[in-house]
């Protein structure tokens, strides 16, 4: 991989490091934000570890987001209860919810310590047991996030059996530890309401900012679109995907589910696409050979740094005819 100066694998030196081979009616509100319960326990050595129960212990609502943009050093001291890769499992319990928080990323490191204080200190009230995992698109190409989030599923599910992801902007903040990051039977929305809207959505069938999907679900509708080059158009995509997969799409209501914009410049490399609405038009058409399985992708570099795996990676357009 290239070295760049806002590069976060090589602000960042890791501790590991691996090369690898080269509708309508469609949504509803949730009010009660209570996870599903683990039915099962574990073995933890030779002792059995109780189920966690519905609603974690220790979460207190709406959070005081931390704005202070600590090093990479202050969090690791900070939040020494994460292990290497951005892992952590409760101790003290046992849980069925396997999290990948799956982050498309380039250039924006401040954004992502901020991101890694503020998402671990919240999830591990959670009880579930949960990975990091950042995408990073190495390169000038025109960014290109459905492609992103669908090489950090195929590339996290080697290393885990995970069964839960949630698709995280990193610059998005939580400000309320009652957004659960375990999933329940349907996707979720899980941006209900965020400060840059003033607390609203800017349109019905927003999906965009962070989401939330079983597994299932996400091989039902073969991923995202890779075709996205550039902002806009993906997240709607991928709604009409979930949706015509036959999946209802939740959300909690916009008193608990709230989020902290950080803000930012324009991304020079990640121009409006202007292919945009014409793309949109043929969804329908495209999900079944546009997605998992046609996904095409450059694996640089896998790190595993102390708070999160990084997973560095080309995506070029020409590979999809473009």
């Amino acid at each position: 991989m290239e070295t760049r100066a806002k590069s976060a694998t090589a602000i960042r030196n890791a501790k590991h490091i691996y090369l690898i081979r080269t509708p309508e009616n469609a949504t509803r509100i949730v009010e009660n934000a209570t996870p599903v319960p683990a039915n099962e326990s574990a073995i933890n050595g030779t002792r059995a570890l109780p189920s966690c129960p519905p609603t974690p212990p220790n979460r207190v609502g709406l959070l005081a987001t931390y704005k202070e943009i600590l090093s990479f050093e202050q969090l690791e001291k900070e939040l020494k209860n994460v292990k290497n890769g951005g892992r952590f499992t409760p101790t003290e319990c046992h849980t069925e919810q396997r999290v990948a928080v799956l982050v498309p990323y380039r250039n924006r490191l401040t954004q992502l310590r901020s991101l890694l204080h503020n998402l671990h200190s919240m999830l591990m009230k959670q009880q579930i047991d949960y990975g990091i995992f950042v995408i990073e698109q190495v390169g000038n190409i025109t960014f290109n996030r459905g492609a992103l989030l669908n090489i950090g599923f195929v590339e996290s599910i080697k290393a885990y059996n995970y069964n839960c992801f949630i698709f995280h902007d990193v610059d998005l903040i939580p400000e309320d530890d009652r957004i659960y990051y375990g999933c329940g039977p349907n996707p979720r929305h899980l941006v209900a309401a965020m400060d840059k809207y003033n607390y609203r959505l800017p349109y019905q069938s927003y999906f965009g900012g962070v989401s939330q999907l079983p597994r299932s679900t996400i091989e039902k509708m073969n991923g995202c679109s890779n075709l996205y080059f550039g902002w806009g158009g993906e997240d709607d995509d991928i709604y009409q995907r979930v949706v015509r997969a036959g999946f209802k799409i939740e959300r909690y209501s916009k008193t608990i589910a709230r989020y902290r914009m950080i803000k930012h410049g324009r991304d020079k490399t990640n121009a409006v696409n202007p292919k945009r609405f014409s793309l949109l038009q043929n969804t329908s058409s495209r999900m079944q050979s546009d997605g998992l399985n046609s996904l095409k992708y450059k694996l640089l570099k896998i790190e595993h740094n102390k708070l999160f795996t990084n997973i560095s990676v080309e995506v070029r357009k020409e590979d999809y005819g473009l």
